[in-house]
This record gives C-alpha cells, structure tokens and sequence, in this order.
C-alpha cells in the first residue's frame, strides 16, 4: 500500500543521487514504524508527484540566521502533501476542498506547494503568503515562477504577512480584509504561543459570505495538545468546525479526539497521522 510520502521524492543540493540518497529520499522504506514527517533540507529539490499535474518541483530556501531557520518554512510537511492532494480534485470528486473558480489565501506557504497547487486548479485569485524574511518570500516566488505557466501568471501573487498583524492602516492586510474565499493552513499549529494571532488573521481575510472556509491540516508530530489547543482558539474567536477527523499516511481515517490513549499517545504512532479540519465563520 503506498503512503502518502510515497508522493514525495528528494533531489539533494548541486549533487548527483547516490544510493544512501535514494534510500534516504523514501521515508519508512527502512525503519517502517518512523514515518518522516518533513522533506528537504536547506537549498534541496522536492519533488511533489501530483496525480492531476504532474511533477511539482520546489526549492527549499536556506536560511541564513537563527531566527529564519526557527520559521521551518524551509521544509514540506506531510499535512502539506495532504492539503494539495485535497485541493487538487476536481469538483466532482470532492467539492468541500474545490478552490476552483475561488479566491484563496495561502499562510504559512512555506515552499508554496498549496497555493501553486490552488492556482494550477482554476483558482480565480491566490495569494501565497509567510513571514515576511526576504530569504523565505524569495523562494516561494522562484517556486511559483517555475511551477505554474506563464499563462496562469496573472492569477498568483506572493506576500509578505505576519499572523496576527492585521490593524496597520496600509499595506496587504486592511487592503484585502475579508477578500477570500478559502484559506489554506498546513501546519501552522506547533507554536501554541502564536494561535490567536494566527486565528486573527484567519477571520480578518476570511470573506463575509457563508460559504467561506479555511482549510487546516495539521500533523500530531509537535503533539496532540497542540492541535487542541489551537480548535479551542479558533471555536472561542467566532470560527466554527464544519468537520474534522483524523487520517493516517496510508489514508485510514478515524474520528478526532482532543485526547487519546489518557494522553499517553505512542510518538511514532501519532506521527503518521493528521488532522484535517474545516471551519467557517460562525455566524450570529
């Protein structure tokens, strides 16, 4: 049975392939209950195998201080796989996660795999953003460029955005407040320190209109707590859970539990799930 980080092969930097790099560019292949849970390492190639698009292929950045590395926007996540492998569907397989014909926020891009992806399915608009570190937005804008064709150009764009950081008086945030229809989140959830900037940020672009959804995927590998914590987050701020359930690398799905096994969750079992959610503004 293939898993999803079978969709993900690792060219490493300005080097040819050797054997130890094949093996080490197949996660589990070895050690089958470790599953890995990021790709790439600073300046490498991933190799995303889009069943719909074919081969993605995205630079990794290379962080050049302490404070950038810490973003880990230099590495693909499995949530994030699993993002564009829902947004890739077209909309008579799987209508909940459609972004065709949609105006989409991307945060926390990283390499800009979901908002490339949303713009290759017929998005009318997309906006990739991350942090604003010029090494980070400099990437994603080369990813882009390579990756979606010259005639698509015109529907993408890449911007700098700090969560949370949404009442200056100019600038990206106040000139596009509630201008998107979905928002792509992948594994955005780690710093429990950073949920209620990352929520405010989720309902200051977040449209007005009832249909509007924020798709969240997060892998357990930072720890089931995390994830609860940032639901909590979001239910408390005027967000609300449309549906959630939790799937394993192989697909298998179960329900979501805020907690399991009293808390005491087995660390190689938890990394081989996600939980993968969608939320829409509450309305009063």
């Amino acid at each position: 049975m293939s898993t999803l980080t079978d969709l993900i092969h690792i060219v490493p930097p300005d080097t040819e392939e050797t054997p130890e790099d094949i093996f080490a560019s197949a996660p589990g292949l070895i050690f089958t209950d470790d599953l890995r849970t990021l790709h790439g390492d600073p300046g490498s190639t991933i190799v995303y195998k889009s069943k719909r698009f074919g081969d993605i292929e995205l630079k990794t950045a290379d962080p050049e201080g302490e404070g950038e590395r810490r973003l880990f926007s230099h590495y693909l996540w499995n949530a994030g796989i699993k993002l564009a492998e829902l947004i890739s569907h077209d909309e008579a397989e799987d209508g909940n996660w459609r972004v065709k014909g949609e105006r989409v926020l991307e945060l926390g891009a990283g390499v800009g795999l979901g908002g490339i992806v949303a713009t290759l399915a017929g998005a009318d608009e997309v906006v990739i953003t991350d942090y604003p570190a010029p090494v980070v937005l400099e990437n994603i804008t080369r990813n882009a460029k390579n990756c979606i064709p010259r005639h698509l150009e015109s529907k993408y764009s890449i911007q700098g955005h700090k969560w949370g950081d949404v009442d200056s008086t100019t600038g990206f945030a106040p000139e596009n407040a509630h201008r998107f229809t979905r928002i792509l989140a992948a594994d955005c959830y780690w710093m429990a320190g950073e949920h209620l900037n990352l929520v405010r940020s989720m309902l200051h672009f977040l449209t007005l209109e009832p249909g509007g959804t924020v798709f969240a995927i997060g892998g357990f590998h930072t720890g089931r707590a995390k994830l609860a914590a940032f639901f909590d987050v979001a239910v408390e701020e005027g967000l609300a859970v449309e549906d959630i359930y939790e799937e394993d690398a192989d697909g298998v799905r179960r329900a979501w539990m805020k907690e399991r096994d009293g808390g005491l969750e087995d660390v190689l079992g938890r990394k081989r799930w996600l939980v993968v959610a969608r939320l829409k503004r509450r309305m009063l």
